[in-house]
């Protein structure tokens, strides 16, 4: 419940307005085909809502969109709600739409503590229920036109959003249900979709280094309530609600999304896109979600690698990466761990089983991919490609722990084998030098995506480093191929020494730069011969780069602005600069 309201809301309008001459009404005085006056009351309520202030709106005009001619009995009195399915399609997406909007104005004032008290009346009203709307928006999950049906989703999912803790155990159920017994697609991406928007839904936040600013809010002449509520900004509550009503029945879903995946048909791309975005948003770190809550989520993950082969469109192919490379989220959650967790680790086992042993990279259905439309070029489909890559570095790292108690040898094998072939597939789709190494075209395949980018690199760097120095007799030439130094002046190369985009990456939390540059310096403080061999004529450059982000830094925390505690990185940094100024290896 948004708030508590301070009288009785009607559920017969007041008329406090003339009833129009030609206006249809019943015995009971309520209108029975609503003419243009609920279109026009819609549109009103519309224009205000947009203004975040409903006091202008009229008693009358503001409920009677919300009445109809069908009764309802309770028990505890009859009541006059709206038939949603019985209107014309235009009304039903004008008045579903609004019902959006109201929720999503009111999401935002709740967040900020100061709400419209009219905007908090009506969402309250929704909140009980008081009108029957919720079951007949469930019901437009089947509905013959799509636009209904995916307004009216997007509507529910703003509702549940707003109602938080308030929400009703059957509305969820239904909703499960839903998505479990039918057959019928859109049905099932219906309730899927809901839930996903739900999960993904993420508080307001801002740049750390920007002004909040002169952020819209009810005006001046609004009659706004405060909201004292300490859990008032919160949505988790509501997120574990959906999460723990799939739960129960998310076993049979993922055998019926399985079957439907392995027996592929245009007419069901749509829901295992939806199932299988909804499954990524569980596990994302971003919904913020526990780890007890996620946890029976990461079971069946196996049985979906098998099927990346041929049989999968590309854009089948790209969302089980988008899900496999979550359930890896390398940089802002597994390199954290000192000890990863057993699925992850069994996931990155059988990626790199599957290349190593299967050739799994054979069957990338890049030539066949949407290159031009999803981001590619030319006559191949290179985020394809990007997601492939990714998906195998970081899985060489979990397999790695997986591995922990093996022999050195062995695990060198492995990796030496499994960066082969992901060397010669990223060179046959790609035009890169033959003798260019991973170091290096990591940066260039993934220049245009700053979060895969960084993640990479953060890959590349920590495999190295496990492997140089877990064993003295690693190869020269992997050595070489990995060069935690050569991925760094490539990537240079790539923002043109530009030390400002170095910092922007600091201060942001969309990448995991933070976690990157402080175990590259550590690495060019323990290798500083290496690393000054590496970058040769260019060291001067690099060493020009990390001077000046270092004095932007200063500045930043002279004045209190950086975001976080950076004096580690500044140590580094100072370290790293009196070892260039005395070139003493």
């Amino acid at each position: 419940m948004v708030l508590k309201r301070s009288r009785t809301v009607p559920l017969v309008p007041v008329m406090d307005e003339p009833v129009k001459k030609k206006q249809k009404v019943n015995e009971d005085g309520i209108e029975v085909d609503g003419g243009g006056d609920v279109d026009q009351e819609l549109l009103m309520i519309q224009q205000h809502l947009l203004n975040q202030c409903l006091c202008p709106v009229s008693e009358s005009s503001l409920w009677k969109p919300f009445q109809g001619v069908r009764l309802v009995s309770d028990g505890q009195g009859d009541y006059h709600i709206p038939i949603l399915a019985e209107w014309s399609r235009d009304r039903i997406l004008m008045f579903v739409s609004t019902l959006q909007l109201l929720c999503e104005v009111a999401i935002k004032q709740n967040a900020k503590g100061l709400m419209c008290t009219r905007i908090g009346e009506v969402c309250d009203a929704l909140v009980r229920n008081d009108y029957g709307l919720i079951e007949q928006l469930i019901e437009f999950s089947s509905h013959s036109d799509p636009f209904i049906c995916f307004t009216a989703s997007r509507a529910l999912s703003a509702f549940l959003i707003v109602s938080k803790s308030h929400v009703n155990p059957s509305w969820l159920e239904s909703l499960t249900e839903n998505a479990l017994v039918t057959t019928h697609p859109q049905k099932i991406s219906f309730s899927l979709e809901v839930i996903k928007h739900v999960v993904e839904w993420k508080e307001l936040d801002t740049h750390p280094l920007e002004d909040g600013g002169a952020d819209e809010g009810p005006p001046h002449a609004c009659a706004v309530v405060s909201l004292a509520d300490p859990d008032g900004l919160d949505t988790s509550h509501v997120k574990c609600l959906c999460i723990k009503a799939l739960e129960a029945k998310w076993p049979a879903l993922v055998k019926k999304l399985d079957g439907l995946i392995g027996s592929y048909s245009a007419e069901h791309e749509s829901t295992i896109v939806t199932f299988l975005g909804l499954w990524e948003a569980i596990i994302s770190v971003k919904a913020n979600l526990s780890v007890v809550d996620t946890k029976p989520f990461y079971a069946h993950l196996d049985g979906f690698v098998v099927l990346l082969n041929s049989a999968v469109p590309p854009g089948i192919w790209k969302h089980l990466l988008g899900l496999f490379n979550e359930v890896l989220c390398y940089g802002s959650t597994l390199a954290l761990q000192d000890v990863l967790a057993e699925e992850p680790c069994a996931l990155a086992h059988l990626v790199v089983r599957s290349v190593k042993d299967w050739h799994l990279l054979d069957t990338l259905p890049y030539r066949g991919g949407s290159g031009r439309f999803g981001g590619g070029s030319g006559d191949g489909d290179r985020p394809l490609l990007q997601k492939t890559a990714l998906l195998v570095l970081k899985s060489l790292l979990g397999s790695e722990a997986d591995d922990a108690d093996a022999d050195m040898a062995v695990i060198e094998r492995s990796i030496r084998e499994v960066l082969r072939q992901l060397d010669n597939c990223v060179k046959t789709l790609l035009p890169f030098h033959p003798e260019t190494p991973p170091a290096q075209w990591v940066v260039q395949l993934f220049a245009d995506q700053d979060d895969a980018l960084i993640e990479g690199m953060v890959c590349c760097l920590d495999v190295a480093v496990g492997l140089f120095y877990r064993s003295a007799a690693v190869q020269p030439d992997l050595r070489h191929r990995l060069s935690p130094a050569a991925t760094f002046v490539e990537f240079l190369r790539a923002v043109s020494h530009d030390p400002d985009v170095l910092l922007d990456l600091l201060v942001s939390n969309e990448t995991c730069f933070l976690l990157y540059l402080l175990r590259l310096l550590k690495f060019v403080r323990r290798n500083w011969a290496e690393f000054v061999a590496c970058c040769g004529r260019e060291l001067d450059g690099t060493m020009s780069v990390l001077i000046r982000l270092r004095l932007a830094i200063d500045r930043l925390v002279s004045k209190a602005l950086f975001p976080y505690n950076i004096n580690p990185v500044l140590r580094l940094l100072e370290r790293c600069e009196q070892m260039y100024e005395v070139n003493d290896p």
